[in-house]
């Protein structure tokens, strides 16, 4: 193997100021004012004034001034002005201003944001922080679209079984008659 590759890998990526479909880190990885599709580490990820699609990290996450799309964390992860899509993390996360459509992790924290869904343990809204839906919410809600969909879809199936019937050839139905046997 190419000695160059493996101490790329072992080492922490940084990028500043560009545009990359895929910034990977065998350490930590920082993008700053930069677009990314795809940026992964195994330590932790910080994106300062940058988007990406997806942020993938072994380790803490850091998101200031900054959005994306998926953010799935070994970590804790921390958006400051700056928004994500989904937030699925096995540490804490906590919001400063910014915004989330889903958060998933142990702990979620808002201050002066707001968050659509908020799946935790312990959902703290903080000053000026908003949740759309917590865990008990986002329970019930599922539950009660689960049970509309079921009910329109039993409506709809039921309702094609009657027309494909009725368009069916009527077959007459023939019986012959067995003499007894006495």
């Amino acid at each position: 193997m190419d000695e160059n590759v493996n101490g790329a890998q072992a080492q922490g990526a940084e990028m500043r100021r560009g545009i990359a479909g895929m910034v990977r880190a065998g350490g930590d990885a920082t993008v700053q004012q930069a677009m990314t599709l795809v940026t992964t580490a195994r330590g932790d990820t910080t994106l300062q004034q940058a988007a990406a699609m997806a942020v993938v990290s072994g380790g803490d996450t850091s998101l200031k001034l900054a959005g994306a799309v998926m953010v799935p964390s070994l970590g804790d992860v921390s958006i400051e002005k700056g928004g994500a899509q989904w937030v699925v993390s096995a540490g804490d996360v906590s919001f400063d201003k910014g915004g989330c459509g889903v958060a998933v992790a142990p702990s979620v924290r808002v201050d002066r944001g707001g968050i659509g869904v908020a799946l935790g343990r312990h959902v703290d809204v903080g000053e000026g922080g908003r949740v759309m839906f917590g865990p008990l919410a986002a329970a019930a809600f599922g539950l009660a679209f689960g049970l509309g969909f079921g009910l329109v879809t039993v409506g709809t199936a039921a309702y094609a079984t009657t027309r494909v019937v009725k368009r069916m050839p009527r077959i007459p139905f023939v019986t012959s008659r067995i003499p007894f046997i006495s």
